[in-house]
């Protein structure tokens, strides 16, 4: 790809306005979306991971949404695979393509590539997978607090790799995953919307509430029955298993839902504060901020 292509990044927290910003963006540079959102790509789930509307879909073309299904899950590696074909695909006629999404471990996987990381041994394998969520959760906040914070504590498969590296190398994965990034072969632009704390936190239980309007429970039920390890770490929907088992009461879970959803969203800006060449907008008129940095 010529240098003087350019990915746009819009990032940040959940609830933060990323889709918006990302259409009507991608409007004014007449070019399409391609999504980092580790969950919006699964077919099966739609209104607890607030995938974008069909309107806002026919609004602008998106790529990754609704691309895959639960049942051959996507890790970040493979992920990036999939999304820089169509990048390439669409530099082809674009010389700008909007990257949007929650999930800056897959953004930062695609724009720039994944970190080496240490072969680990059978037996340190075997042992993490015998652990308990919480011994995984508390092992991982001992050996690595940094992570521990910005990292999702439901996804079993990212805090076992994380408790291996340390156990192979009595090492952080923080250590590993924060070497010097390659130089990509297009430009980049990284940009997080910014709100206070408590706003955004409104934001996030009023967003909760319309998902619960709009169906959530049901969808939530149809994936608890099918019993899949994907969606039992995906904010959400694990809340509901609960409630669906008889183990909390609805308001309970909703309640639960929100709750993890703004646990989801510190992590979330713990990480952006220390993202690589992340700038900050303000949530007042983001969109002009961004057209002026981009023409600067």
């Amino acid at each position: 790809m010529s240098s003087s292509k350019t990915i746009i990044s819009i990032e940040g927290p959940t609830a933060s306005g990323k889709t918006a910003l990302s259409i009507d963006l991608a409007q004014r540079l007449g070019t399409e979306i391609v999504s980092t959102d580790s969950r919006q790509c699964y077919k099966e789930m739609e209104i607890g991971t607030a995938v974008p509307s069909l309107e806002e879909r026919a609004a602008v073309k998106h790529h990754m949404i609704h691309s895959h299904s639960i049942d051959q899950p996507l890790n970040a590696g493979t992920f990036s695979i999939e999304a820089r074909k169509h990048i390439k695909e669409l530099f082809t006629y674009n010389e700008m393509v909007v990257l949007v999404g929650g999930s800056p471990l897959y953004a930062e996987a695609l724009l720039y590539g994944l970190d080496e990381l240490p072969q680990i041994d059978k037996s340190i394998v075997e042992s993490t997978r015998e652990l308990t969520l919480e011994e995984l959760q508390q092992k991982l906040k001992e050996c690595d607090p940094h992570y521990y914070d910005t990292t999702d504590h439901m996804n079993r498969r990212r805090l076992e790799r994380a408790v291996q590296v340390f156990e192979q190398t009595g090492k952080p994965f923080s250590y590993y995953i924060n070497k010097p990034r390659k130089k990509p072969d297009f430009e980049i632009k990284r940009f997080s919307i910014n709100w206070e704390r408590e706003t955004l936190y409104s934001r996030i239980n009023k967003r909760v509430d319309l998902m619960v309007d709009q169906g959530l429970e049901q969808e939530a039920h149809a994936l608890w029955k099918k019993d899949n390890e994907l969606v039992k770490a995906t904010v959400g929907y694990y809340e509901w298993f609960n409630f669906f088992e008889k183990r909390c009461s609805k308001d309970e879970a909703i309640a639960a839902v929100k709750q993890h959803s703004r646990n989801f969203a510190k992590r979330q800006l713990t990480w952006y504060r220390k993202a690589h060449q992340m700038e900050v907008l303000s949530n007042k008129d983001p969109l002009s901020q961004l057209l002026d940095r981009i023409k600067s």
